[in-house]
Order: structure tokens, then C-alpha cells, then sequence
């Protein structure tokens, strides 16, 4: 992520969401993109702290500054704000905190409607915020708030960021010139913040994705923004995959066990979580499964603690959207021949004693959504499913 200073910064916590980007260093070995930091959008009165150009996204970050620490923030989109059950109150109530945020992502959508790039926008609170709530309403629309640790601003903008690149490094040196004319980059700069040599074929934009293991994310969808959900940060490592076997009419892909290092393989705030409470065990598995002709891809992630409690607050947090999850083994290596993703799957989760098990499930090779019943039932069903 190369960085760039147009203007000032217009928040506090912007001083944490620099630090965050700093962090991923440059170049695209974590991310990738141009970073514009105080760009001002036309038509606005304020620069938004920073706008994300990214080979496949441009991705808003306007902070709001809280008056103090919060251990739990309620932000809804439209409606008021709470910290620690506490309304929050500013110069003007009836005004919501995220509405200025809202107002300078429809302008950066504006400014960039030409290239075809979805615009996504993450709000950045501070000073610290130990867990955000929002509405399910918005959280289906793809709304996001998020204090901006360096893991889960990353793990957000990875998530909001999905598809392939959309932009050559040739088209990204036309739209920075667009959005800051003072700024030149050269090809080989942009190409090494991951921006293609080649246009790519058209793919279709992603749909919008409802989901469960979901980190605390901080994409948000206004108007004419699209959103996604949040990617999980890619893991490497593991055995090889296991020769498939069967167990009651689901073909086992593949498998791995990870061992102790849970966190390793988690994001968002259950990463979080599992830095601070260490589990004995995490394993995770593809299977496939068929209903009525059609395959149906599973993934299931199995997490062991030594005692019942830690477990049953892990799948507390687990279990509410936007808090984070278990990386898809998918994610760390391909499935011949299965899904492409677990987005829009539909979630299940069990825990017995020390053990919690969570599954996704999505159909292969046709469109999934969350609330399909087949699916979910499939997903049930693997709950209670011996793996091994």
C-alpha cells in the first residue's frame, strides 16, 4: 500500500487508521492500492481522512471521534448512537455520527462512476471501541463501523475489496491523476501495488453477502455504494490434502489440523479473542455433499478448549455477524471442481462440552443465499456429522 498525504487529517482516530496502513508496508504483499489521505471529494466541504484506490475497489475511510473509550458501541446507520448504553449526544442530536461519511463515499462513487468500481466505505471510530453492535437491518446492507486496529482494518478492506482486478496500472495512473493532479506514478509503481499489466475479461460485480463468520468489518452501503462482506486474511500451512472419503453421503475434500495456533487461522475479533483465551486444537475440512443432483460445498471449522466455558464464549462471539471467524480452508488452498467462495453461505453452529463446531454452506456451480433452506438444513445436518 503506497501512501500519499494530499491534505490534512480530519479525525483523531485517522492518526490509527495511517498507522494501521503503514503497517502493511508497501508494495502488495498485504494489500496493495494507493492510499490518498485527505482527499477532498468534489462538491464536499471537508476531505474524508482517506480514500483507498485498489486494483478492484476504492474504498472511503472517514473516521468519527468519540468523546471517550468505549468497551461496546451501539451504531446504527440512522438512529442514535449509544456507548456503553449510553446515548450519544453532539452539538446537534437529531444528526448521526455516520452521516458525513455516508455523504463523502457518494461523493468519491461520483468522482469515480466512469471506471465502473464499486465504492465501499469503512467508518473508522476512536478512540478505542472494544465491540461495535449494529442493527441486523444494516448489517444485511452492508454496514460496517469498526475502531481501526491494523488486523481488522485489513481484514475489512479485504472483505469489501473482492473480485478480480478491475483496474490496469495504466487505467489506476489515469483515475489518481483524476483525483489528485499533483501525484504521478509510474507503471512499474503501480504494477508493483498490484495493479494488472492486462485488462482482465469482465467478471460479474459480487453480490451483495449476508453472512455469519463475518470479522467486525467496516464496509458500508448508502444510496448508490455497493458493498460486499468481509474476506478473511489468507493462511498458509497445514498437511496435504487427505484423499476424499465418504461418511454418510458427504465425500470429505480435504482436511487439515492445525494444531494450537487458532488465531492464525482466525480474523477480526475473534482473532482477537483467540490471542488472549488459547485453544487446544483447530481443524478444518471441505466436504461435498449432493441434494437432488445438485453439489452442495461445506466447510467446517472444529475449535477444542480445555474447559466448556472458553468454548461457550467463543461461540457466543462466533455466532454475532460482524465479530469475525475461522478461516475457509478454501481460502488457504484450491478446490478442484468445488466452490469459488462461501460468501452468502448459510451458517450453523453446535458446541458440545470444550468443542464448538461451525459450518458454511454453499451450493456449487449456482447462487447461494443465506436463507435457503436446503442449505441450511444441509448445514445442520453437518453439525452432528462424524468427521474425521
Amino acid at each position: 500500500m503506497r501512501l500519499v498525504r494530499l491534505g490534512d487529517a480530519q479525525s483523531a482516530v485517522a492518526a490509527d487508521v495511517k498507522a494501521a496502513l503503514a503497517s502493511w508496508g508497501g508494495g502488495d504483499a498485504v494489500l496493495g492500492g494507493v492510499a490518498l489521505a485527505g482527499y477532498l471529494p468534489p462538491g464536499r466541504s471537508r476531505p474524508v481522512d482517506t480514500v483507498l484506490v485498489l486494483p478492484n475497489a476504492v474504498v472511503v475511510v472517514a473516521g468519527v471521534d468519540l468523546p471517550d473509550p468505549a468497551m461496546r458501541l451501539d451504531a446504527p446507520v440512522a438512529g442514535q448512537w449509544k456507548i456503553d448504553g449510553w446515548p450519544l449526544v453532539g452539538p446537534d442530536p437529531t444528526v448521526n455520527p455516520a452521516a458525513e461519511a455516508v455523504g463523502a463515499a457518494e461523493a468519491v462513487a461520483e468522482a469515480v462512476r466512469d471506471t465502473g468500481l464499486p465504492v465501499r466505505l469503512v467508518v473508522a471510530v476512536g478512540p478505542y471501541v472494544g465491540q461495535v453492535t449494529q442493527p441486523q437491518l444494516d448489517l444485511d446492507r452492508g454496514i460496517r463501523v469498526l475502531h481501526p486496529m491494523p488486523t481488522t482494518l485489513l481484514g475489512a478492506v479485504r472483505d469489501v475489496a473482492v473480485g478480480a482486478p478491475m483496474l490496469t496500472a495504466e487505467q489506476a495512473g489515469g483515475l489518481l491523476i483524476h483525483l489528485s493532479p499533483d501525484e504521478r506514478f509510474t507503471t512499474a509503481e503501480l504494477l508493483a501495488e498490484g495493479f494488472s499489466a492486462l485488462k482482465p475479461a469482465p467478471v460479474e460485480p459480487p453480490a451483495k453477502k449476508k453472512r455469519r463468520w463475518l470479522p467486525i468489518g467496516a464496509a458500508a452501503l448508502i444510496g448508490t455504494l455497493a458493498v460486499g462482506s468481509i474476506v478473511a486474511a489468507l493462511t498458509s500451512g497445514g498437511s496435504a490434502p487427505a484423499a476424499p472419503q465418504a461418511s454418510g453421503g458427504y465425500t470429505r475434500v480435504d482436511g487439515v489440523d492445525d494444531g494450537s495456533r487458532c488465531a492464525d487461522h482466525a480474523y477480526g475479533d475473534v482473532q482477537v479473542w483467540l490471542g488472549q483465551n488459547q485453544c487446544v486444537d483447530l481443524r478444518r475440512w471441505n466436504y461435498r455433499a449432493e441434494n437432488a443432483g445438485q453439489p452442495a460445498g461445506i466447510a467446517v471449522a472444529e475449535i477444542r478448549f480445555a474447559t466448556a466455558d472458553p468454548a461457550a464464549q467463543f461461540q457466543t462471539l462466533a455466532e454475532q455477524p460482524g465479530a469475525g471467524g475461522i478461516t475457509e480452508l478454501l481460502k488457504d488452498r484450491p478446490w478442484p471442481g468445488g466452490p469459488t467462495t462461501f460468501d452468502r453461505a448459510a451458517f450453523a453452529s453446535n458446541r458440545s462440552g470444550g468443542t464448538v463446531r461451525l459450518v458454511e454452506t454453499v451450493w456449487i456451480g449456482r447462487p447461494s443465499t443465506t436463507d435457503d433452506p436446503t442449505l441450511q438444513s444441509i448445514a445442520k445436518h453437518t453439525l452432528n456429522l462424524a468427521l474425521s
